[in-house]
């Protein structure tokens, strides 16, 4: 009995110098110390699986990195209302500042104001549009009865018959010649006849003169219907041009002056939403960065926040090769805190992460991360303890 007072005595000083340097230690799984105590009735407890057990001393931490945050959505103006301080704990959605909303909200208003009137002009330029294509429509329609009309009018008949009458007078002029220039009896014509010969030649003479007169007017009238009938065809064209360019819309500049207008008002509604800070996640309050009523541009930090929407995990660092080697995902670990020495968690090593920026003469250094159970206890990032680890083996 002396003897085992005596170890356990020594292994109680070893524990004591391992935990005081902070090292880590490894203590087999089904060590079993007795204590000289007069024996006492309990619940018969299962025995401990064979193994290990793997103490490190680390800290409660976030999973994530510290984050400052300012006002989003590029606002900017004078901080009105911080409502909270360093240390608080904060929800998901709670209020952390305020800007002042008076310029935003004239902002708002103005550009409300302006797509109001690209609206207004839209419509007015809609129903010009609408009666455009409707005079549009008229005119190529007179047009069309204009050139129907310039059709009908036109005709070869008057130069058919100018040039019939011609002929007609030319063979005239031609026998009353013949009949003047043929003497009547041999070689002799009274002169009466004569004379009546001649009348009847020049009166064919001026006839025919009057047919040719009368063919170039024909001719010419029919010239003037050709042209009138090409001019009404360009008018038709025209006009089918002009209702092919109505009838694609009004002006797109018009739907263009409604999109810039309603993004503007989208920015501006966006920014005046914008003026309370919001936490994203549950978190502690590190640090207030800004003065109240301190004017602040857009994205500078206000607060620096401690996302700990997932929870706190168990932190040991400094661990070397030989101490991690039985260490897996997955295996329990119980963490005694120092702030809570009686209430012992329990958790999951969640990862064992080695250290990048060890140096490579230096023996591989690792850091473990342990996930906590869920727990009433009120824990902060810092809290300082131990886990031990079963490893199993």
């Amino acid at each position: 009995m002396k003897l085992q007072n005596k170890l356990c005595w020594l292994l109680a000083i070893v524990l004591f110098v391992t935990g005081c340097a902070g090292q880590v230690i490894e203590v087999p799984a089904d060590a079993i110390i007795e204590r000289a105590e007069a024996p006492v009735e309990t619940t018969p407890i299962p025995a401990p699986a064979v193994g290990k057990l793997v103490a490190a001393d680390g800290r409660l931490a976030s999973p994530f990195p510290s984050l400052p945050l300012g006002f989003s959505g590029g606002v900017s103006g004078e901080i009105i209302s911080l409502t909270v301080r360093a240390g608080d704990v904060v929800t998901a959605g709670a209020a952390l500042a305020r800007l002042d909303d008076t310029d935003l909200r004239l902002a708002v208003d103005r550009a409300q104001l302006t797509l109001d009137r690209a609206v207004l002009d839209r419509e007015r330029a809609e129903l010009q549009w609408e009666q455009d294509v409707a005079d549009a429509q008229l005119s190529l329609e007179t047009a069309q009865r204009t050139l129907e009309a310039a059709r009908l009018q036109y005709s070869s008949t008057s130069v058919e018959e100018a040039t019939t009458m011609l002929e007609r007078w030319l063979a005239a002029e031609a026998d009353a010649k013949r009949n003047y220039e043929t003497p009547l009896f041999g070689d002799y014509t009274p002169d009466d006849i004569k004379e009546s010969n001649y009348k009847a030649w020049q009166n064919a003479i001026r006839e025919r003169e009057f047919a040719e007169m009368h063919l170039r007017d024909a001719r010419n009238a029919r010239s003037v219907r050709a042209l009138d009938i090409e001019a009404r065809e360009q008018d038709i064209v025209q006009a089918e041009r002009k209702l092919a360019a109505l009838e694609a819309g009004i002006a797109p500049t018009y739907d263009r002056a409604i999109e810039d207008a309603e993004r503007e008002l989208a920015k501006a509604k966006t920014a005046l939403e914008n003026i309370v800070l919001i936490a994203p996640w549950n978190a502690i309050v590190l640090s207030v960065d800004i003065a109240p009523k301190a004017t602040v541009a857009a994205g500078t930090p206000v607060v620096t926040l401690l996302n700990i929407e997932d929870g706190l995990r168990f932190v040991s660092e400094n661990l070397s090769e030989q101490h991690v080697a039985a260490l897996r995902q997955g295996q329990r670990a119980t963490i005694t805190l120092r702030a809570y020495p009686q209430t012992p968690l329990e958790g999951t090593v969640e990862a064992i992460i080695p250290q990048a920026k060890a140096a490579e003469t230096a023996d591989a250094r690792f850091t473990v991360r342990v996930r906590l159970d869920p727990t009433e206890l009120s824990l902060l990032p810092g809290l300082t303890g131990r886990a031990e680890i079963t490893t199993g083996e």
